[in-house]
This record gives structure tokens, C-alpha cells and sequence, in this order.
């Protein structure tokens, strides 16, 4: 039985409490949601009842996300334009810039001294608590950082060290002062400066001496700008039993849509975790993970990424996260907030037929001469370098109505996503903007049935005439005590197809190389395989195989790193072998043997570096394939020593170790081959082996080389022979 039906038969009395009731819940938290909705960070609100009301319907019934807003863009929430954070700033004020997801962020230049080799910055980069930083760039060019701060890429490594250090706090509140800065500066850098709860970085850059050609390489535009790739801000989720909702020590990273709306509506301090339906949240968190079907394969259904400034219009910040993640707020029946997606197809919340309805208005469309007709979507690229970027949709059939663009000119539908991190996340949120921009609107006029729609959104509606049914959103209900009526607002929900990522959605832009890269070196190839090797002696060592560009160079850098579920951490350094010059491989202590990891390489020629190439990621294994006969490099044989000397190596990523054997004939018969010397080896590496044996006049001595792989598997062999003089 229908709700209105079953309010129909109540007196007065009844339906004004219910309204009483169903108000309630929104009378609790009128004042916070006014405070965030009306006002930024540092300007106090002024509560009054219809201010309060407006706030509290507009949360509840969407009406600050639906019907003119979709038509009238031009306000801009507290997203920062990404350009602007990715320098180094220097300014007296700066609005407390907080980052979501994974961003790529300069910062302020707080502090900046030198004490004439060394000079010292300090740069703030986000809120924190952050989660860890994936990677560094150094004046536009990406560069590894040990975890002693060394920066040991080209052109800041040298022989024993590194011309630049970097070391990193990620904003946890328990920070103390950088012993680097106040060990060059004591005077100007004391146990006060703590910078306590933000993430931020101290670098320190020496002087190879003015009148070095190296000072130029490094300094030749002056210091250069500091920028991190980081996971930002930890967020509360209820799904996670280890997780406190007032212990920020126990949340973690995570880019999960309706997680990441409720920690930025949580930093009001009104919307206390008491204000949350967090099982509900946890459920659509739950949604948000789902994976779902992309041009391209699969992925995770609503994240979100991109840094937003405390002091801004929080109405308009809000309004950002939600239409980036494809969400929207809701109150349950206790006025408790929670998120839900919108659906291309929602299912209704309450009917009204004819009966419950003195008045009905519905343009059947509006005048196809004052619709967009063209869709543009921007969003937040990770392939454009972390920049807002725009969707090409060329030919893509929802994004333009070419009958109406013939008729009556473009007239263009822009749609910002600034915290959403896929083009096709934005596009699937961007299909439904163009089309609710483009529906049909009307209003109901209802008896006081019409309360019944308090706090609800979707409502399937009967036309009196024609008895159609009408899917709708609707806008807050508005009441008439005088005449005892109720108006709805509503919006005609757009009938849309089941999407297909195959005729739906357009590429995503084409990645572009870093600004710091402007080489003629030809970018590598992936690296083309990534095994665990263990040593006849026990240890254990990650190898990464490639195939370089032939080409003129006189430096390799490659890097691995590594991913827990799949998060990754920082990429570490390798050593490269045979020679940096011309290396085939690289390889680093410890077992990493079933994670899962990313590898990449580059090249230098003196301080210019190609590209990096594209990762390679696989989980990690021993690959023990029988490998093929080592390469000779020389060998000589001594009939009167009854010696041999051989250099040999192998090119194979696998082979772990080469071995030399030896038989004679000494008794007269040929004995057992017995082990001479078995010598770990890499790829391209130049293994020695001598051998000399006491042995009578006429005796034959043999010699076998093979190359061994991990478990032991060994390759046919390299043989010589000599006969005793």
C-alpha cells in the first residue's frame, strides 16, 4: 500500500505530526550542515530559521544539485586548480590546502636559508596526515630517493653520495625540528620550528663549487622546484573492524568515493562521526569498489583524487566531490548523513497518482533552441601530468545532438569533475549531467499527502491526462499552510540505455612526457622481465631484465617498487649491470619473491635522460627455464701446468651462477666430474675461472662450464681439454 494512500486516511492531527517528525531529524543538524553548506572554514555562520531550512531541504532533496544549477556552471568550488599546486609558493597567507586520493603537489616554500655550500628549503606540501609518497620530481624531472634522503638519479648522484638530499614527514602532528636545516643554520632553526601536522619535505642541496661545470648542470635556473606524487589523506572506513572513527591513527589511504565525501564534510568540526549512518556509508563504499566494465578492461566503480583549499565556498566544494564521484547526501530516518549513488536508472521512492494531485504541470520538453547540445568534460588526468584535461568525444553519439547543432548552432554543456581520476568515471557521470540538463521540469501541487515526500528524491508520477508515469527527481517539497497545499518541483528523469563502454566512451588523453624531459634520447622499452633469484650460498636478489635502444648513452637508471594489495610503494633504486654504458639488466638485494611489482628504466647521455619507459608489473617468480651454453669470452690452456684460464659470461636474466668442472684420467679410466669453483654470477658480467692439477706426463685433464639457475637447473656446456706435457 502506497504511503500517500495510507496518509489520505489521517486526520490533520496526524499528518501535522508527521511533518513535525519528519522535520526533526533535520532541525538536529540545520546548523551544521548551514555552517559547511553557507560558509567557508574561517567565516562564523549566522543561523536563522529560514537560512537553516533552506540548508537542511537543499542537502536532503538535492535542490543545490539538480534543476538550475545543472544549467548555470560558472561557480567554482575549493578545488585547487592543479597548475597552482604543483609549484613552490612563497606567500605571507595560505589557505590550508588538503589532498584526496593521489596528487601531484608542490607546496609553500616556508623556510629557505644557506650557509654558503648548502642550501636549505622547506616545503609544506598538504594537510596531513598523508599516507606516503610514490614519487619525487626534482625541477620537472623524476628522480629516486634512498631512504636516507640521497637523491641517487642523474644528475644528482656522484661517486659515495648524492648532490642532493631529501627526507620526508608526512604531517602526523608528533613532528620535531629537521636536524638538517638546524645542524647548517643553528641559529635560525630551533627545537620551536616543528611545522606539527602537516606533510612536508626538507631538502638540502650542496655546492660542487662555483666555477665547477657540474654547479651549472645542477643550479644553472637556480634551486629547482620540489613536487610529490603522494597518496593524501587517510580516511575513516566503517568496513575495516580495525578502524576508530575518532582515532585518526587508525584510518587508512583510500581513494573510495563515499569515503573520501564523508572525511571532507567530517572537517567541519559540526559534523561530528555521530552525524554518520556509517553502515550505510559502508555499503555504498562497498558499491564504490565494485568493479565495473571500461574501454579499456575494468575498474573500480567511483575514487576520488585532487586537493581542495579549506577556505573556500564549502556548498561549492561539496557540490565538487559529489558530482565527481557520481554521489549524492541523504538523511535516514534518524537524520543520520549518508551517501548514494545516482543511478542512470533509480528506483522510486513514493507514487502520486491524479487523486493525490490538485494541480500538475510538465513542459514536455524545454525549446530545443535554449538546450546544450554538446557535451565537454574536464576531469583530473593522471595522463596530462595531475592537470585538469579535457575529453575528446568526438563521435561519441550521446555527447552531441547533431539534429538540434545543425539546427540552431552548438550551445555547449561544460562539465568540471575536478576530484574525479578516470575519463571513464567522468564520462559515465557526464552522460547523465548532459541529459538531466536537457530534461523535461514541472511541478505537482498535493494536498498535505505531499509531506509524505519529505527527505525522498525519486518519485514515480501519473499524468492526469494521458495516465503516462513519470520517473522524477524531485526538489523540496514547499508548503502552503494557508491553503493547506504542497508544491513538488520535479525534473522528468532521462530514460537512459544500459551504458557500453565500447560505443559510450572515448579514450582517455594521450599521456604526455614530463615538461623536464626535452631529449632526443629514444625512450626504452618495458622492461621485459622481473624474477627472484637465489644464490648457490643462500641469498636472494630481484633482477629485472630489458633491452635498451641502440643508441649513443653513458648512464642506465632502473627502478623497482613494490605493491601491497594494490597500493604501491616508493620506486627504489637499483645497480645496473654489466655497465651503466651498456646495461641489460639490474638487480637489487632481498627476496620479493610473490609481490607484485612495477620496473621501469631510463638512460642518460652526461645530465640529458630520456623518458622513463612504460612499467612493467607482474608478480614475482624464480623462472628456472634450463638456460643456454655461456658465452666464451677468452680462454687459454697449459699443456706443462695442465691448467686452463677462462673468461666467460652469460646474458640471461635466470642464470643465477656459472660452475667449472673437472675430470681426469689420472687412475686410467676418466673418474667423476667434481666441482671446481662455482661463482655467482649476473647478466653481461665476466666470470674467471683457473684451474691447474698435478697429473703425470700423457694424462688428459677435461674442463666443463655450464651455467646454473636457481633451483639448480644447468645448460649444456662450454668443454676443453688438455693432455699433461
Amino acid at each position: 500500500m502506497k504511503v500517500t494512500r495510507l496518509l489520505l486516511h489521517c486526520g490533520a492531527s496526524y499528518l501535522a505530526m508527521a511533518a513535525s517528525a519528519s522535520a526533526d531529524p533535520v532541525s538536529l543538524i540545520a546548523t551544521a550542515i548551514q555552517g559547511f553548506l553557507l560558509t567557508s572554514t574561517g567565516i562564523a555562520a549566522t543561523l536563522t530559521g529560514t537560512i537553516a531550512t533552506i540548508a537542511a531541504n537543499a542537502i536532503i532533496a538535492g535542490g543545490l544539485f539538480l534543476g538550475s544549477s545543472l544549467l548555470s556552471r560558472s561557480a567554482r568550488g575549493g578545488a585547487v586548480k592543479p597548475s597552482d599546486a604543483k609549484s613552490n609558493f612563497e606567500t605571507g597567507q595560505s589557505s590550508v590546502i588538503e589532498g584526496v586520493g593521489r596528487v601531484r603537489v608542490g607546496g609553500l616554500k616556508a623556510f629557505g636559508n644557506t650557509n654558503g655550500s648548502t642550501r636549505a628549503r622547506l616545503i609544506c606540501h598538504l594537510q596531513g596526515p598523508i599516507d606516503a609518497i610514490e614519487q619525487y620530481y626534482l625541477g620537472q624531472r623524476e628522480v629516486t630517493v634512498e631512504s636516507d634522503g640521497s637523491v641517487s638519479s642523474p644528475p644528482w648522484s656522484k661517486s659515495g653520495g648524492s648532490w642532493a638530499n631529501w627526507l620526508v614527514k608526512l604531517g602526523t602532528g608528533d613532528e620535531t625540528q629537521w636536524a638538517g636545516i638546524a645542524s647548517i643554520l643553528p641559529s635560525g632553526w630551533t627545537s620551536a620550528h616543528r611545522v606539527r601536522g602537516i606533510a612536508q619535505s626538507q631538502l638540502l642541496f650542496y655546492n660542487p663549487g662555483l666555477t665547477e661545470p657540474k654547479y651549472l648542470s645542477l643550479y644553472q635556473n637556480g634551486t629547482p622546484e620540489a613536487e610529490v606524487v603522494c597518496r593524501a589523506a587517510k580516511v575513516f572506513d566503517p568496513r575495516d573492524l580495525t578502524q576508530v572513527s575518532t582515532n585518526v591513527a587508525t584510518w587508512k589511504w583510500s581513494d573510495n568515493g563515499p569515503l573520501v565525501c564523508a572525511h571532507v564534510l567530517r572537517r567541519d568540526p559540526r559534523f561530528d562521526s555521530t552525524r554518520f549512518n556509517w553502515e550505510k556509508i559502508g555499503a555504498t563504499a562497498t558499491e564504490a569498489d565494485a568493479l565495473v566494465a571500461t574501454k579499456t578492461g575494468t575498474e573500480k566503480r567511483s575514487r576520488l583524487w585532487g586537493m581542495w583549499a579549506w577556505e573556500s565556498e564549502r556548498g561549492e566544494t561539496m557540490k565538487q566531490f559529489l558530482e565527481s564521484s557520481g554521489l549524492e547526501i541523504r538523511l535516514d530516518e534518524n537524520g543520520l548523513i549518508y551517501f548514494e549513488f545516482i543511478d542512470d536508472a533509480p528506483e522510486a521512492e513514493i507514487s502520486f497518482t491524479p487523486d493525490d494531485m490538485y494541480d500538475f504541470y510538465c513542459s514536455d520538453s524545454p525549446e530545443a533552441v535554449s538546450l546544450p547540445n554538446i557535451c565537454r568534460i574536464k576531469y583530473y588526468s593522471p595522463e596530462r601530468l595531475y592537470e585538469i584535461a579535457e575529453i575528446n568525444l568526438d563521435g561519441i553519439g550521446w555527447a552531441r545532438i547533431d539534429a538540434e547543432v545543425e539546427r540552431y548552432g552548438p550551445k555547449y554543456f561544460d562539465i568540471e569533475l575536478p576530484f574525479c581520476p578516470s575519463a571513464s568515471q567522468a564520462q559515465r557521470i557526464g552522460r547523465r549531467l548532459f541529459a538531466q540538463a536537457r530534461a523535461a521540469r514541472g511541478a505537482i501541487t498535493t494536498n498535505m499527502v505531499g509531506l509524505a515526500a519529505w527527505g525522498l528524491l525519486y518519485a514515480d508520477i501519473t499524468e492526469p491526462d494521458l495516465g503516462d508515469v513519470e520517473r522524477v527527481r524531485m526538489d523540496a517539497p514547499r508548503v502552503d499552510d494557508e491553503n493547506g497545499s504542497v508544491e513538488i518541483p520535479f525534473m522528468v528523469w532521462p530514460a537512459l540505455s544500459v551504458w557500453n563502454p565500447a560505443v559510450d566512451e572515448a579514450d582517455a588523453p594521450d599521456s604526455i612526457p614530463e615538461l623536464g624531459y626535452q631529449s632526443d634520447l629514444i625512450t626504452p622499452n618495458a622492461p621485459s622481465e622481473i624474477i627472484q633469484i637465489t644464490y648457490p650460498g643462500g641469498a636472494k636478489e630481484l633482477r629485472i631484465g630489458f633491452s635498451l635502444p641502440s643508441q649513443t648513452y653513458d648512464n642506465t637508471e632502473a627502478n623497482f617498487r613494490v605493491y601491497s594489495g594494490d597500493i604501491p610503494g616508493a620506486w627504489q633504486s637499483m645497480a645496473e649491470t654489466p655497465a651503466p654504458n651498456s646495461a641489460i639488466c639490474a638487480y637489487a638485494s632481498g627476496d620479493y619473491l610473490g609481490q607484485t611489482v612495477d620496473g621501469r628504466v631510463r638512460v642518460f647521455n652526461v645530465d640529458e635522460g630520456s623518458s622513463y619507459s612504460p612499467n612493467f608489473k607482474t608478480v614475482v617468480t624464480a623462472f628456472n627455464a634450463t638456460p643456454s651454453v655461456p658465452t666464451q669470452v677468452s680462454a687459454s690452456t697449459s699443456p706443462s701446468t695442465a691448467g686452463i684460464n677462462v673468461v666467460t659470461k652469460h646474458t640471461e636474466t635466470r642464470v643465477a651462477s656459472l660452475k667449472m668442472e673437472r675430470q681426469t684420467n689420472a687412475s686410467g679410466s676418466f673418474g667423476a666430474w667434481s666441482l671446481i669453483s662455482q661463482q655467482d654470477a649476473r647478466p653481461g658480467q665476466n666470470i674467471t675461472f683457473n684451474d691447474s692439477i698435478t697429473i703425470a706426463s700423457g694424462r688428459t685433464v677435461n674442463w666443463r662450464i655450464s651455467a646454473v639457475t636457481s633451483d639448480g637447473s644447468t645448460s649444456a656446456y662450454l668443454s676443453y681439454s688438455v693432455v699433461k706435457s
